[in-house]
């Protein structure tokens, strides 16, 4: 008969159940180990999701969300001084002629400078108010970086007697009032006709009296590199006239026709967001849902200056830079890209465009992660993908875009707090009771051994006896 161990329950056990329940025992306590491991994981699991809210994840198409970033500028000085102090035009006489040196020193001087160098050096619009202040004291403004806009009313050119190149001249009626004179070294590819728009930027040279088909004009001379098209400025139209004008302008892109962005209509629509987006009715206006948008990949006409709500939504990357020649007269526009996990269909991403400068969506600045918007639909672009593949999505222009930051859910904060707390308290139980069946463990061996003592001690004695 197999000697018998007393257990907890009163009865004795064989050293095989004993050594039987030890082995259950420690299954279960690598069960429960196994357990507390899984929580353990589930809260740090719970944790990274709980820090990735917010974000947008990484969302389809953010790829493609290319932030430009612009190198530092450096500007050079014009320092030939002793030109500029040659330049006579206090009177209106000596106005009549051109100060013909300085002139071609600040025409190759504008060879060096860029937008960004004019920007860099604080460049003004030329209109009537800062015309009659270079005239009274035209000395003072030599070099200022001024830029004119307005109507052609006489353009030409010359060639100099001993110069290499050919000028030319022309003069601006001014959108601010007033007049400008300009003249550069590299024209145009299409010379400007008479009533055509140009914008100039550069130097001012001298106040110069010149001759127009309405008779002499007395107004600033500007150095340029060239000039550049511009468009008159923008009439607002109402919501009626502009749909008219949209469909009439324009057309979404197809794989084998992509039109680009025209102008015109383009700046009919950021200005009509800029100046109705207080009166719309946004309540009422149709929330950009995958149903809604894939309605728009299908065909855009329909669609074209409708409002739209953008739900909340990841902000793949948005940034400002300077905008093309337009009717608004902005020197700066917001571009970006806007993505959506619900919006499944054909592309999970739009482009927008709109008219102001919001530098705190900016990701390169630790811009918003998430955003709602207002706006209008454009047209359909197509663009490249990082692997240069086409790919089609909507262009809307918005009104406004709002950081949107979501509420703080105590809730998750406490289940992972309760998960950590029930971790450590099944990690300590485990511990514990490693710790008291080892004890037991070595109790039981000690007991068996002394046992096994006695018996042989109780056969020696009665081998004695006997």
């Amino acid at each position: 008969m197999k000697p018998g161990i007393p257990s907890s329950m009163g009865k004795k056990m064989t050293l095989e159940e004993a050594q039987e329940l030890a082995r259950r025992d420690k299954r279960r306590l690598l069960l429960m180990g196994g357990g507390a491991i899984a929580l353990a994981a589930f809260y740090v699991f719970a944790r990274m999701n709980e820090e990735g809210q917010g974000t947008g994840g990484s969302l389809p198409g953010s790829q493609n969300a290319e932030v430009p970033l612009e190198p530092a500028v450096e500007t050079i000085p014009f320092d030939q001084a002793d030109l500029l102090a040659s330049i006579l035009d206090g009177t209106p006489e000596e106005r009549l002629n051109v100060s013909n040196e300085a002139l071609t020193a600040l025409l190759y001087y504008t060879k060096l400078l860029t937008r960004r160098n004019y920007e860099a050096l604080g460049i003004e619009d030329l209109d009537e108010d800062r015309c009659k202040t270079i005239s009274a004291d035209p000395g003072s403004a030599r070099v200022a970086p001024l830029r004119a806009r307005g109507q052609v009313e006489a353009y030409s050119s010359r060639q100099r007697a001993g110069a290499k190149f050919t000028e030319f001249y022309g003069t601006l009626a001014l959108d601010g009032g007033g007049h400008a004179h300009f003249a550069f070294m590299t024209p145009p590819d299409d010379a400007p006709r008479i009533g055509e728009y140009l914008m100039v930027e550069g130097v001012l040279v001298q106040m110069l009296r010149a001759e127009t088909l309405d008779g002499f004009v007395d107004a600033p001379l500007l150095a340029s590199r060239t000039a550049t098209r511009s468009t008159p400025p923008t009439a607002l139209l109402d919501s009626q006239a502009l749909r008219l004008a949209l469909f009439k302008g324009v057309k979404d892109d197809e794989i084998e026709d992509v039109s680009g962005l025209p102008r015109e209509p383009l700046d009919q629509l950021l200005l009509y967001a800029r100046e109705n987006s207080a009166t719309e009715d946004w309540e009422a206006a149709t929330e950009l849902n995958n149903q809604a948008l894939n309605g728009i990949l299908q065909g855009g006409e329909a669609f074209r200056g409708i409002p739209f709500r953008i739900p909340v939504s990841g902000n793949l990357g948005s940034w400002t830079e300077r905008a093309d020649e337009n009717g608004l007269r902005l020197d700066t526009m917001t571009h970006g890209w806007i993505g959506n996990f619900g919006w499944t269909g054909a592309t999970g991403v739009i482009q927008w465009v709109a008219p102001f400068n919001q530098p705190e969506l900016d990701q390169r600045y630790g811009g918003a992660r998430l955003v709602t918007a207002k706006g209008y639909f454009f047209k359909n672009i197509y663009y490249l993908k990082q692997d240069q593949s086409p790919h089609r999505a909507p262009l809307f222009v918005l009104s406004e875009v709002t950081p949107f930051i979501p509420v703080h859910d105590p809730t998750p904060s406490y289940i992972m707090y309760g998960v950590l707390g029930v971790t450590l308290l099944m990690v300590a139980l485990v511990v514990f009771l490693l710790r008291r069946d080892k004890i037991a463990a070595e109790q039981l061996r000690q007991d068996f051994v002394r046992r096994r003592k006695a018996r042989a001690e109780n056969k020696r004695a009665s081998a004695e006896t006997s």
